[in-house]
């Protein structure tokens, strides 16, 4: 017979794996497929209940494709699953054998809204025994093209009206800012450095640090900005990478530790970085709060590099350390050709993530993200990477297509207590500017014990010499870096 403290630990343990499934299972989700059961005189679109599901929104279209996440011909918002199911009857809609229906789902799965188009659904193609007649009769019927079917849509003309935005600039402009109004644009024709500065700092020695040191500028060519790695051998031949000093103080941008960001010196199992990269920013010409930006670059491709395409606070007004005050990552897709968490999943340059960075841990990088995976690799070509940041939440997109909504109540976290000071929005409620650059290893985009296709992450995560292990391994991980530059065409922001 178990004694009474046995028993007790064994509940707290099976308590501690019910949680943990939790968490895990909120911050992977996926949007699953609708499937489509045609009735009598209607038809039934549904999805799986799975835990963690708190409302579900359909929205269709017959004969049209969606232009974004608008509402469709037909629209409905579930509150409750019935039978296993989130599902709902449209009665009374006559679908024929010629149609195609466009659908598009919305979930709210914890605090997060995931978003996501299906692949198009011819009627003759759906299962079940109330398909139209004219599907029976002839079983090879197709619907006509998207293109052919699809109704024009009526534009009204612009208007010369202006509708008040709620987006707020650094330097106020004279006339109130318009909603759609665009506030900042850069097509890197040149590279213009009243505008853009670029850092010189090596990051600070916390739970979060990757392996560069940022330095070098920032190139333009053929209207893109090249932002590329290069090792510390080519950066500083004359300085040993396991035995230098080096004194930044006289170009130094560091402000929070100077004499950590400043002034690198090795010592032991200490070196110093091995990756060299530029990073620069509009910290002192732009800043904006609330507004929608575009970004259309090409990612890097190439074990454990990272690109930052962000958006950082311009006064830290809840905290210095870590990610008190916040940062939001419009787009970031790890450079690996494959790479799996220890269970199995992919988290690669095929899964692209957006969304606030609010601790250095990594474990908890992806807590306030949201996330899509494809076919193919997000290095391969150039993609537009879009965050729309109002006073009620954070939406993503690529290429106009909306994949996932952070709302507010990042305080309800309890990571920080002075987020409850401000507004619901918080610690997203300030000036933020936008800032290029491209991570290498660290601590806080990679988990430990993650697999390539050949080998094992080659550092574990605060070990004091995590970054001499990864030096180590180049011969692993230097041989993939095929592409690995993060090139951006242009950035955009408009008022919302």
């Amino acid at each position: 017979m178990q004694s009474p403290k046995r028993l007790l630990t064994d509940k707290l343990l099976v308590l501690l794996i019910l949680l943990y499934s939790s968490i895990a299972g909120i911050w992977s989700y996926k949007v699953p497929a609708v499937k489509v059961d045609p009735l009598v005189n209607g038809f039934r679109v549904s999805i799986p209940d799975e835990h963690g599901i708190k409302s579900v929104a359909f929205n269709v279209n017959r004969n049209r494709n969606f232009t974004g996440f608008e509402e469709g011909e037909f629209s409905a918002q579930v509150r409750e699953s019935q039978d296993a199911l989130w599902k709902y009857d449209f009665k009374r809609v006559h679908l024929r054998a010629h149609d195609t229906l466009y659908i598009w789902t919305s979930v709210q799965h914890g605090n997060a809204i995931f978003r996501d188009q299906g692949q198009p659904l011819q009627v003759c193609q759906l299962n079940g025994v109330n398909l139209p007649t004219d599907c029976l009769k002839n079983p090879n019927l197709k619907a006509e093209s998207a293109t052919e079917k699809r109704n024009l849509i009526n534009r009204e003309s612009p208007s010369t009206s202006c509708t008040k935005s709620e987006t707020v600039m650094s330097s106020p402009p004279t006339n109130p800012l318009c909603k759609g109004q665009l506030i900042f644009e850069e097509n890197f024709d040149q590279l213009n450095e009243s505008r853009w500065l670029h850092d010189v700092r090596a990051p600070l020695d916390s739970t979060d640090a990757e392996f560069v040191l940022y330095d070098g500028k920032a190139r333009v060519l053929d209207g893109q900005l090249l932002i590329e790695p290069k090792l510390w051998s080519s950066y500083r031949p004359d300085l040993h990478i396991t035995n230098a000093q080096l004194d930044l103080s006289d170009r130094c941008t560091g402000t929070h530790n100077r004499q950590k960001e400043c002034v690198l010196l090795t010592s032991g199992p200490h070196i110093m970085p091995p990756v060299v990269v530029p990073r620069l920013s509009t910290k002192e010409s732009f800043a904006f709060k609330y507004g929608r930006i575009d970004i259309r670059a090409k990612l890097p491709k190439g074990d454990w590099l990272v690109p930052l395409l962000l958006l950082e606070p311009l006064m830290e007004a809840y905290g210095q350390s870590g990610y008190e005050s916040g940062q939001l990552r419009v787009a970031m897709s790890r450079g690996n050709q494959q790479l799996r968490l220890p269970h199995g999943k992919l988290i690669d340059g095929r899964t692209i993530f957006g969304g606030a960075v609010l601790s250095t841990e990594a474990s908890q990088r992806e807590d306030f993200m949201v996330q899509q995976r494809r076919s193919v690799h997000f290095g391969d070509d150039f993609h537009l990477y879009s965050l729309t940041w109002s006073s009620q939440s954070l939406r993503f997109s690529i290429d106009g297509q909306e994949y996932g909504e952070l709302l507010t109540g990042f305080a309800e976290s309890n990571l920080n207590p002075s987020w409850r000071r401000g507004s619901p929005m918080a610690p997203f409620d300030r000036m933020f500017y936008i800032t290029f650059g491209l991570s290498v290893g660290g601590f806080g985009d990679f988990v430990d014990k993650l697999r390539t296709s050949t080998f094992e992450k080659p550092w574990i995560n605060k070990h004091p010499q995590a970054k001499l292990h990864f030096w180590q391994s180049q011969d692993q991980w230097l041989p993939t870096w095929k592409q690995p530059k993060l090139l951006v065409d242009y950035v955009k922001v408009y008022a919302i």
